[in-house]
């Protein structure tokens, strides 16, 4: 497979990721609250925020097809993602030593980490050329 399609598929994936992850999170705490406890032993008194963050990491999705339609083109976009994939990871990690967050919401972080990791080697080499 040649770096082009890689990159494409690579984004692709990662809006995948992103869009069945989103879908999860939004539809499991409605269908049982105990699902939610993936992030922590409290439920809060309102799922506003967490709703509002699903749609945000739901964007991201469309964001990341888009770069994967012309990596080339969107230098910005790449920017922005490897910041959202490396701070999801950060909060991510830090709520799971504190605690507050499950060994699984941990490795679903990781994974955004990989990505993040991945988007910036793709950022670099877009540079190079």
């Amino acid at each position: 497979m040649n770096r082009e399609r890689y990159h494409r598929a690579m984004y692709t994936v990662a809006a995948l990721w992103n869009w069945i992850l989103s879908v999860l999170f939004l539809t499991l705490p409605r269908i049982d609250i105990t699902y939610f406890y993936l992030g922590g032993n409290t439920i809060p008194p309102t799922l506003l925020w967490f709703d509002c963050l699903m749609g945000l990491i739901f964007a991201f999705g469309i964001g990341f097809y888009l770069i994967g339609l012309d990596p080339q083109k969107n230098h910005g976009l790449v920017q922005i993602a490897i910041f959202e994939k490396t701070w999801v990871f950060i909060v991510g990690l830090g709520y799971f030593l504190i605690g507050q967050a499950s060994a699984l919401l941990a490795a679903v972080v990781t994974v955004d980490l990989i990505f993040g990791l991945l988007f910036l080697e793709d950022l670099m080499a877009i540079r190079r050329t």
